[in-house]
């Protein structure tokens, strides 16, 4: 039956048929995720923090193609010099490309810079420090290091933790009790012994190496942060399997012989995802904030290379009853705190938006 014949039948009006095409498109079945990704839009903080994580990372893999100082080019003037305003010097003719161990990327991405600008700098906008160094640069470089440690930490929580905790929950019994008391164990021993074990143990010159280091200082804390960043991860992804496992799919995957890797990847991981997602963006103000403490302590990385929580401690030692230097304290705290509350806005987004047994509010 045609529209016309349906509207001038009696059955129902036109106005009511466009009503009814209305709903149904409205009502139309989505995706988990295009569902996912609409309650997370509709959370304005979440939305915005997730846009200044995005841009602050673009800074940051670019930061040696931007116009900006060498973070470790120094100018001893005695002392440092306060925060101007972009409109009083916007641009200066005092580049010198001054840089430590760079990658090739990294060399690559500097050449092209200096084609691109020459001698062109940003002003001192956030000062400089007390060796005449430029603080939004080092902010700049250091976030790199910041985030680049938040990086490794993730990926190994989604590739160890992931793999353990389903491994230990889907196999049970002896297997499981086994692979428990084996995180607990590692769980048991102080991150920081370990950060100060590693230092003295591998960067300790070698007579047949040549007085050469094993491992770099940053190479060691990458290797702590990801030796532990997994093991909280773990426990939670064997708690949901432990949950899972009864499920009537994964006993039917099992009872038509389905191999473990095969369920892991078609039942497991799906089910965790949300889960993992959650946790990781959760935990990784915390590892940011290591990194910080323990660069603060000295512990973490080492000149020339920077990171925040260098940039902190410099500051804290450029402090004086005499002169107050607050921008060299301000400035990568202000970072750091940015940062951190945008990671735990982000989180606390994605918790909301993945747990769709919630109603809408």
């Amino acid at each position: 039956m045609s529209r016309e014949q349906s509207s001038g039948g009696g059955w129902f009006r036109e106005a009511d048929y466009d009503l009814m095409l209305t709903e149904l498109e409205r009502s139309a079945p989505t995706s988990l995720w295009s569902e996912v990704r609409r309650r997370f839009r509709e959370q304005r903080a979440a939305r915005w923090s997730a846009r200044l994580l995005m841009v602050l990372a673009l800074l940051a893999f670019f930061a040696p193609l931007l116009p900006l100082p060498s973070p470790a080019a120094m100018r001893l003037a005695g002392a440092p010099h306060a925060p101007v305003a972009p409109w009083s010097e916007f641009v200066n003719q005092r580049y010198e490309p001054v840089y430590g161990p760079l990658g090739a990327l990294d060399r690559a991405l500097v050449a092209t810079r200096q084609k691109l600008f020459g001698k062109t700098q940003l002003g001192s906008w956030l000062g400089t420090d007390t060796k005449g160094r430029d603080t939004l640069a080092r902010i700049l470089w250091g976030s790199r290091t910041s985030l680049l440690v938040a990086l490794c930490a993730a990926l190994t929580s989604l590739s160890l933790g992931v793999a353990w905790g389903a491994l230990a929950g889907l196999s049970g019994g002896r297997v499981d009790n086994l692979m428990m008391r084996a995180l607990d164990v590692l769980q048991s021993i102080p991150t920081i012994f370990v950060v100060i074990f590693l230092l003295s143990f591998l960067n300790a010159p070698s007579a047949a190496l040549g007085g050469a280091r094993l491992l770099s200082r940053e190479q060691v804390f990458f290797l702590v942060i990801g030796a532990v960043s997994w093991l909280s991860m773990a426990r939670v992804v064997r708690g949901q399997v432990l949950a899972l496992r009864s499920a009537p799919y994964v006993e039917a995957a099992r009872a038509q012989g389905a191999s473990l890797v095969w369920i892991v990847r078609k039942h497991v991981w799906p089910n965790v995802l949300p889960v993992v997602g959650v946790y990781v963006t959760l935990t990784l103000p915390a590892v940011i904030l290591y990194e910080a403490f323990l660069s603060f302590l000295g512990l973490g990385v080492e000149a020339p290379n920077v990171s925040w929580g260098v940039l902190a401690a410099d500051g804290a030692e450029a402090l004086s009853p005499l002169v107050s230097s607050w921008w060299l304290v301000a400035a990568p705290s202000t970072a750091l705190a940015a940062t951190l509350l945008a990671l735990g806005l982000v989180g606390d987004g994605l918790r909301d938006a993945l747990d769709l047994r919630r109603g809408e509010r």
